[in-house]
């Protein structure tokens, strides 16, 4: 059947077809319900670890590295493992309900005794024998429930969104219903900020009783009520994946459970991580994709973490922590969908270099600001009291939640798709080799890279705060290598489409 033509505003907000409409939709549903638990985990997870006994801003870095590198790869052997046993369907009921059964216990059981089972003596004696810098090393290993509960919140990205669903989602959709589909998966996966952040605000300032003592149960019954909504979101999600099983996938005769035969392609062709990356090393066009990978998770890494610790000091209430971080999670939903919708409408006005450029200025002018009111504290102090009636404290906490909620939108909407055209740019023996490197290491290793020099700097400085020059000085050069890639990759990028456009036009028609 010829494909029904759509209208120029039907291709920008709905390229759907009729017939294809139930199951998009549904699975719009399903991403949403798992992106709004993400979304209420994520900082829950942030200000568990924040406002802990003895721990702060400086236990993320060794918890990254000591924490979430081992967390991933066992989750990940978890799910081999299961998924060599059990079909599609009961993977998912498994791992979702046993996350879900984790976060219960957690909420209800292990954080309302945490002071008995966290090893705290333990603690006091490593703190009278090890130096100042190994404080979030040892709040990592005695406040464990936490730093527990931190990694496994954070497997939800790793296994739930990553694995599961966007695996689900490219067993059931064909290429040509994906290019219309998925962007609007994307634009769903930006507005879950909004709903799971408004959601939150909602359900701590609406249900938890002012009446409550100052000893932590406010922010005890914030836990449980938040929790209970992941959990009531998770098992509304595992009804519909039950639905879209039942009524869409045997009805769709490119909905199949194509697990062995996509292990059976990868048994034919296997790509050498050692080749792609020695590949990659003879391309200064991929070498400058992968600096901008890099350039993007080493960066957001080290600002994340010196913000963070300037949260745990302006917010001594954990529920105002969590309605700040609820409120920039907000925004970073209602600004990446707008990016998202627009992306395309930019691109094709002002050209790939000004959209590929839009995150790393915004990152430069935003850490410009905060790093400003960070050194400059003591002697900024009278004049932003007189004329902003703020301490410098807390003019660096917003400039950093302005920072995160614009860099994090820029990255899902803007940064994300530029990347992707400019491997669009290159043979598709590059862009696999490209891909297979970049978007596999480039996240890994910024993050641990990020974290291990953090880890190094706290243990010979002492703290976070002594760090900070370190960690100016080194996003000024993450900066400048960033900056000049993409001006590289412009110039490229420009040539190879206007060669391929070329191609295009002077190709024969047939017929």
């Amino acid at each position: 059947m010829a494909e029904e033509k759509f209208s120029f505003w039907r291709s920008l907000i709905w390229p759907i077809h009729r017939n294809e409409a139930k199951k998009v939709v549904s699975m719009l549903l399903l991403m949403g319900l798992l992106c709004v638990c993400y979304s209420i985990l994520r900082n829950l997870k942030d200000t568990v670890i924040l406002t802990g006994a003895s721990s702060g801003a400086e236990v993320i870095p060794f918890i990254k590295v000591w924490g979430m590198l081992p967390g991933a790869i066992a989750g990940t052997w978890f799910y081999t493992k299961l998924r060599s046993r059990f079909s599609r369907e009961h993977v998912f009921y498994l791992l979702v309900g046993g996350l879900v059964a984790y976060f219960l216990l957690f909420a209800f059981v292990i954080f309302p005794n945490s002071e008995t089972l966290n090893l705290t003596r333990f603690g006091n004696t490593l703190r009278e024998i090890l130096p100042a810098g190994f404080s979030g090393l040892i709040a990592m290993i005695c406040n464990w429930s936490s730093t527990m509960f931190y990694v496994i919140a954070e497997l939800w990205s790793v296994l739930v969104l990553n694995v599961l669903f966007w695996g689900f989602a490219n067993d059931i959709t064909p290429l040509s219903q994906a290019k219309r589909s998925y962007g609007l998966l994307n634009i769903g996966s930006n507005m879950a900020p909004i709903i799971g952040g408004g959601l939150a605000i909602f359900l701590v300032k609406g249900l938890i009783d002012p009446a409550t003592d100052a000893t932590g149960s406010n922010w005890q019954q914030s836990l449980m009520i938040l929790t209970s909504m992941v959990c009531i979101c998770a098992v509304a999600a595992m009804g519909i994946f039950y639905w879209i099983n039942r009524h869409i996938v045997p009805n769709d005769p490119d909905a199949v459970d194509s697990h062995a035969e996509s292990m059976k392609t990868s048994k034919k062709k296997r790509l050498s991580l050692r080749d792609c990356i020695r590949y990659i090393s003879k391309s200064k066009y991929l070498t400058c994709l992968a600096l901008i990978v890099l350039g993007y998770n080493i960066a957001i890494n080290f600002t994340d973490i010196l913000w963070k610790e300037q949260l745990r000091k302006h917010f001594s209430d954990p529920n105002e922590m969590m309605t700040h971080m609820n409120q920039v999670t907000i925004g970073i939903g209602c600004i990446a969908t707008m990016g998202g919708l627009f992306f395309s409408v930019m691109v094709r006005r002002l050209g790939w270099t000004f959209v590929a450029l839009l995150t790393p200025a915004v990152m430069v002018i935003m850490a410009i600001g905060f790093f400003s009111f960070f050194f400059f504290e003591n002697v900024l102090t009278g004049f932003t009291l007189s004329f902003l009636g703020l301490t410098p404290l807390a003019i660096t906490v917003y400039i950093g939640s302005a920072q995160n909620c614009l860099s994090k939108a820029g990255k899902y909407s803007v940064f994300d798709a530029s990347k992707e055209l400019a491997f669009l740019a290159v043979d598709s023996e590059s862009r696999l080799r490209g891909k297979a490197a970049i978007d596999g290491l480039g996240s890994g290793v910024g993050k641990s890279g990020a974290s291990l020099t953090y880890q190094a700097m706290i243990l010979g400085m002492g703290s976070i705060s002594l760090s900070a020059p370190f960690v100016a000085g080194i996003l000024v050069i993450v900066f400048a290598a960033w900056l000049y890639s993409v001006g590289f990759i412009s110039k490229e990028f420009k040539t190879k489409s206007e060669a391929s456009e070329g191609a295009v036009s002077t190709a024969p028609v047939e017929g």
